[in-house]
């Protein structure tokens, strides 16, 4: 059986109208990431760091590139397209998706919102059916860092029905129905498909999701852009009102789960069909041993230095690392005070959760 090595990933900085100043500062300074920051900052406001993707040929950049080891170069999606790369990369997940999804399932990005992005909606998979040219998405929102009065704009007011909701849009008065929640530094944000929402300005944040770049934006704070267009059409067809948001879902309290709790936390952050995420918290001196575990794990540092035994060093916030379902082993320790990771887990079809991403601690 063939083994893929951990790897790591290159960024793909996208230039946003909404874009902010805080992804810069965050990312750990002189790393590549921020090399590459620097010149998409040239161009344009930077709204976006594509961390992991691997979206069809009709998105421009939407590959990321593998950027360690003897795959260096090529993007995710060249080891998608070839059969026993595929195989050692997906493991067990590969019988998860659907066989029309060719690319690696997951989009993870850093968002940086300047001002306000759009109010949108995403739509689920029977719209995508019927619609093929539009493509599923869910997706969570982790807040690295928010300016004092951030807010997160998810969900209608459950009285309001679909024709008040159609006269407010009409009226440029789509604010006075829309939830607005606090975006607080460490909250968890669950945006499952046809929720009404917007990221708000001075947010920095991470996001996980379904591999789609399918948005209808429903308002857009008045922005005249033609490259930015309107789909009302689209977005009512999606968009859920009333109970079928389950707000009170969104809203379930998540408390951190300690695992040697002298050496880390473990929080769960969200459990999806999709994907699984967690917090982690790696005290100095704790060692992580990583092995395949038959479905891909992605390590996203948020905070700290890794040092790795089988990757460049050193690894630093903004870093992505691809542990495939089948790989030659990792270990690693925190390097410089606690370190912090997003670790998001494909579903394992044999088991029902996903046992701390496979590491051992010790």
């Amino acid at each position: 059986m063939v083994m893929l090595s951990p790897f790591l990933v290159d960024p793909v900085f996208r230039n946003r109208v909404w874009g902010g100043d805080r992804l810069g500062p965050w990312l750990a300074p002189n790393s590549p990431a921020s090399d590459q920051h620097q010149r998409a900052r040239t161009r344009g406001g930077v709204g976006e760091a594509w961390l992991i993707a691997d979206l069809p040929a009709t998105t421009l950049d939407g590959k990321t590139r593998i950027s360690s080891g003897d795959d260096a170069g090529q993007t995710l999606g060249d080891l998608m397209q070839n059969p026993v790369h595929r195989r050692a990369l997906l493991g067990r997940s590969a019988s998860m998706m659907r066989q029309e999804d060719s690319g690696f399932p997951l989009l993870i990005k850093l968002l940086d919102a300047g001002t306000n992005l759009s109010v949108q909606v995403h739509p689920d998979s029977q719209y995508s059916a019927r619609n093929p040219h539009a493509h599923m998405k869910s997706e969570m929102w982790l807040v690295l860092e928010a300016v004092t009065n951030a807010v997160i704009y998810r969900g209608v007011r459950p009285e309001v029905s679909r024709a008040q909701f159609a006269e407010h849009v009409a009226a440029n008065r789509l604010l006075d129905i829309l939830i607005a929640v606090p975006a607080r530094k460490g909250d968890c944000i669950w945006l499952p498909s046809g929720i009404c929402h917007a990221l708000g300005a001075g947010t920095l944040a991470a996001e996980v999701q379904t591999p789609s770049d399918t948005t209808f934006r429903l308002w857009d704070w008045g922005r005249k852009d033609p490259a930015r267009p309107l789909h009302l059409a689209e977005a009512m067809e999606c968009l859920l009102l009333g109970a079928d948001q389950q707000l009170d879902q969104l809203d379930r309290p998540r408390q951190p789960i300690p695992i040697h709790s002298e050496s880390i936390s473990i929080e769960p952050l969200v459990r999806t069909e999709w994907f699984d995420v967690e917090r982690w918290v790696v005290q100095p001196g704790t060692t992580l041993q990583h092995d395949g575990i038959g479905v891909p794990v992605v390590w996203t540092i948020l905070g700290g230095k890794l040092a790795a035994d089988c990757l460049p060093q050193p690894l630093c916030r903004g870093t992505t690392i691809v542990l495939p379902a089948e790989h030659s082993g990792l270990t690693g320790a925190a390097a410089d005070g606690p370190l912090e990771i997003l670790v998001t887990t494909l579903p394992d079809p044999l088991k029902n959760t996903v046992d701390f991403g496979g590491s051992r601690i010790a």
